[in-house]
């Protein structure tokens, strides 16, 4: 076990506010440094959570509150699951048991649970355009406290990032930037921007070579030199120069004052940078590198691993089960069928925005890797060259969190919709997810099913995840969506031979009378757990798998909702506004306008409410949002019985 772990705390315990730190000098920051890597590591051990972004930033968080004076200075986190160290210097240590957990401490940064929290933070890259915003406020309230906006080498990739840089060089506007290059975001960064970055670090060479040149010119100052030696030491400096680049130039050449690279675990290095920029007027971009992972030799040796982790033991522990033996999820099933896929359809590719190692992708790319295309946070960018790469004749797959779908769905509509470009979306954590607000994916059926030309699809286990990616690679017909949760996949038989599937028919699971069950997706599986609760109560409904929400079944709406002695339930993990359920209620009304006088089927809705939903486990979430079979059951009865909960 780490050294580490074994430490003695005393300055931990000690820190009550920000104003704590501020009276603390360098060389006491620097061993609470190490006394804070040690709580965060026991807490996320017990929690989970985020574990090696958070060891890495800690000494950046104590500088940037020993500087500045949070919450009147505005800290702005991008992403903000690093902001852990934050969190416990603000007052939040004691509840730090209930990181992540229902009703707990969030994960992220929100002015909800704190005011030192300066705006809610989930999604990369955002932190440079609330920063400038903010900016313009202040001086147009003629106020006088400073705007910080941290901001890691990843989060800088995405567009969003570098329009708020290219604004901000343009209004010169009070702002310091700090950049936490680890070269890092959820797995290892790409692209011609953090090829530069690396660039940046080589200046750290580049500046001893200065320095020493710069001694002997000062050394040789005072000895008559012939003209050619001068020449010669002039060169070196020359030719130093432009071999190894001007650190940040990139951002000078954009208006905004560069100064690094920092070691980010000096605390009297982050400290001396931040005071030298606090006050400057114009904007200013502090450049330090950090270690993801920093202190805890696991995370350091594997800092991807170590991104997001469940609870853990900090002891040595037995193996875990093989592969084999455990179950798989719906990512590690859309990885393997997509693997399968591309050694029959050479022209098919994966394109991921910065989520390789969370969708399962890393797999395919170390197989295909002339076929696998990690495009960094650049969400609008991926959607786009998917239709670039589909008008050119090949077969694109975008794999993408439903969280982040919603940040190219004008792509979607515009580069992908319009022309009905045969790509495929692989929607991955479609539906509640553990990490909150920012994060839950039930907003992607309302806005996808909005649009013409693209088909909705979520299947109801793994088997029928396989054969839907088949089917849609093996026929393609213009745009397809297909949905799965963060979850174990039900299983089905995943060994058996990929099949073609009539993707628009839905079929019927479990037959039964009064009560019809429309569940989409992973509801399949929870509506079957609710039926002995509804047998119990002598109600036996027909379950159907409604596995297409655009188009809709119309064969068996007419069936089922055409029939006024039945109770028509639909069941979506999604909003209800927009969502499947409205999909019903909308052809039930265009059918009834057919049918002037025909009486038809009750139809209730149940989905996610008009809110937003908090964090924790997806089944304390399904309880919350009445999506457990439990309460699936109780409202079921409650309509068709008149019971009440």
């Amino acid at each position: 076990m780490s050294t580490l772990l074994n430490a003695t705390r005393s300055f931990v315990d000690a820190i009550a506010s920000p104003s704590d730190v501020k009276r603390m000098s360098p060389e006491q920051l620097q061993r609470f440094a190490r006394e804070i890597r040690q709580q965060i590591i026991e807490s996320v051990s017990r929690t989970g959570g985020h574990l090696a972004s958070n060891l890495g930033i800690v000494e950046i968080t104590l500088g940037l509150h020993h500087v500045f004076d949070s919450p009147r200075d505005k800290i702005l986190w991008d992403v903000g699951h690093q902001a852990y160290v934050h969190k416990m210097l603000t007052g939040r240590r004691h509840r730090f048991n209930s990181l992540r957990q229902f009703k707990g401490l969030s994960g992220f940064v929100t002015p909800v649970e704190s005011e030192h929290d300066a705006f809610l933070s989930g999604h990369s890259s955002t932190s440079i355009s609330l920063a400038v915003g903010m900016a313009i406020a202040r001086d147009h309230l003629k106020q006088d406290h400073k705007v910080i906006a941290v901001i890691g080498d990843g989060g800088l990739t995405g567009g969003m990032a570098l329009e708020a840089i290219n604004h901000l060089g343009h209004i010169q506007r009070n702002v310091v930037i700090i950049l936490n290059d680890n070269e890092m975001s959820i797995s290892e960064n790409v692209g011609g921007f953090s090829q530069y970055m690396k660039r940046i670090k080589e200046t750290f060479f580049y500046k001893d070579i200065k320095e020493k040149l710069d001694q002997i010119e000062d050394t040789l100052d005072h000895i008559a030199l012939q003209p050619q030696v001068w020449d010669l030491i002039s060169s070196v400096k020359r030719q130093a120069k432009q071999r190894l680049e001007t650190p940040g130039i990139v951002f000078e050449k954009l208006g905004i004052n560069y100064t690094g690279p920092v070691d980010g675990h000096d605390v009297a290095a982050v400290v001396a940078a931040l005071k030298k920029v606090k006050d400057l007027p114009h904007p200013q971009i502090i450049h330090v590198i950090t270690q993801k992972g920093k202190g805890f030799a696991p995370a350091e040796a594997d800092a991807v691993k170590y991104h997001g982790v469940p609870a853990f033991s900090l002891e040595k522990v037995e193996p875990q089960q093989s592969d084999k033996e455990r179950a798989k999820t719906y990512s590690q099933v859309f990885t393997d069928a997509l693997i399968d896929l591309a050694s029959m359809e050479a022209n098919l590719v994966a394109i991921t925005p910065a989520t390789a190692e969370g969708s399962g992708l890393v797999k395919f790319g170390k197989i295909f890797p002339e076929r696998f295309f990690d495009v960094a946070i650049c969400e609008q960018h991926a959607v786009t060259m998917a239709a670039g790469l589909a008008k050119a004749g090949l077969l694109p797959v975008v794999s993408i969190y439903a969280t982040f779908l919603q940040r190219a769905m004008d792509q979607v509509i515009h580069d992908v919709g319009i022309l009905n470009m045969p790509v495929i979306f692989a929607i991955d954590r479609g539906g509640l997810v553990e990490d909150g607000e920012t994060h839950q994916g039930v907003f992607d059926i309302a806005h996808l099913r909005s649009i013409p030309n693209l088909r909705l699809l979520a299947p109801r286990d793994a088997r029928e995840l396989r054969d839907m990616l088949y089917t849609v690679v093996k026929q393609p017909d213009g745009p397809v969506a297909i949905r799965f949760p963060r979850d174990k996949a039900v299983r089905g038989n995943i060994d058996h031979p990929f099949e073609i599937i009539d993707l628009s028919a839905w079929e019927i699971v479990h037959d039964g009378e009064e009560v019809v069950l429309l569940a989409y997706g992973a509801m399949v599986d929870i509506a079957e757990q609710a039926l002995p609760l509804l047998k119990e109560a002598g109600i036996n409904p027909i379950l159907v798998n409604a596995r297409s929400c655009k188009p809709l079944d119309e064969r068996m709406l007419r069936k089922f909702a055409g029939d006024a002695s039945l109770k028509v339930v639909t069941l979506e993990e999604g909003s209800l506004c927009g969502g499947f359920g409205s999909g019903v209620l909308e052809w039930a009304a265009r059918h009834r306008l057919n049918l002037p006088g025909r009486r038809q089927a009750e139809i209730v809705c149940l989905g996610i409410e008009d809110r937003f939903v908090e964090h924790g486990a997806r089944q304390d979430l399904l309880d919350l949002c009445r999506l457990s079979p439990e309460k699936i059951a109780a409202s079921i009865k409650r309509h068709v019985r008149g019971t009440r909960d």
